[in-house]
């Protein structure tokens, strides 16, 4: 389906990730959580850029993240307004939550936009499946959506969080876990659930090093989901 929407909403959620939100068309559809084409104006022309919504489809709008930077698409994303125009192209793609097994989510930076999207449907649909998110952000400043996990987890009591962050300082008052995620965090989080399905986004790297910790940890590849965000920069 291509159709063209209209901007509801357009704040920044972090220093450096920016967050739109669309009026959603009559009869757009999709599983939680596909991507679509989402193309802009830009100083260089009309260009489409590949986009994982930020949201679950129960919700009435849609929604997307990214990182900003200096790209004409993504200087065109951070500058909308409300009542601007854009077109969506979608929705594609099998990263998609299995909602009838335990959930295990693994995000850095900027990946977190579709599985706080599962992480929604979730809660809007009240399964009964445990979900537990691990999130690797640089610091308390970058945790996108942070606000929107912190109250997911109050509507639903199968859900869980284990932030860990990668740069902040020494002397920082934040009392988590620090450092890149790792198999011992891995195995925390999915601690109790049996024959959990692993849902893993973010960079290339990350992505790659997760797959490695699961077979390692002895998950089968049929039980390991991933998305690839490329252009991080």
């Amino acid at each position: 389906m291509i159709a063209k929407v209209r901007v509801l909403d357009s704040p920044r959620v972090t220093p450096t990730v920016h967050s739109v939100k669309f009026e959603k068309p009559p009869g757009f559809v999709f599983a939680p959580v596909q991507f679509c084409g989402l193309e802009l104006s830009t100083e260089e022309g009309p260009v489409e850029y590949p986009m994982s919504l930020a949201c679950s489809p129960t919700k009435p709008y849609l929604e997307f993240g990214a990182r900003v930077s200096d790209s004409s698409w993504k200087r065109a994303f951070a500058k909308l307004k409300p009542g601007d125009e854009a077109e969506v192209d979608g929705a594609y793609g099998h990263f998609v939550l299995n909602e009838a097994a335990p959930a295990i989510l693994v995000a850095g930076g900027i990946g977190i936009t579709p599985l706080k999207g599962m992480a929604e449907y979730a809660a809007d649909r009240e399964l009964p499946i445990d979900i537990r998110l691990v999130y690797s952000s640089r610091n308390e400043e970058e945790m996108a959506y942070r606000s929107e996990l912190e109250e997911l987890t109050r509507l639903n009591a199968h859900f869980k969080v284990f932030h860990t962050l990668t740069r902040t300082p020494e002397d920082s008052p934040w009392t988590g876990r620090r450092g890149r995620i790792d198999a011992d965090l891995l195995s925390e989080a999915s601690r109790g659930l049996a024959s959990a399905n692993y849902y893993v986004c973010g960079t290339s790297g990350l992505v790659q090093e997760t797959q490695r910790m699961l077979m390692q940890l002895g998950v089968g590849a049929d039980h390991i989901n991933f998305e690839v965000f490329r252009g991080y920069g």
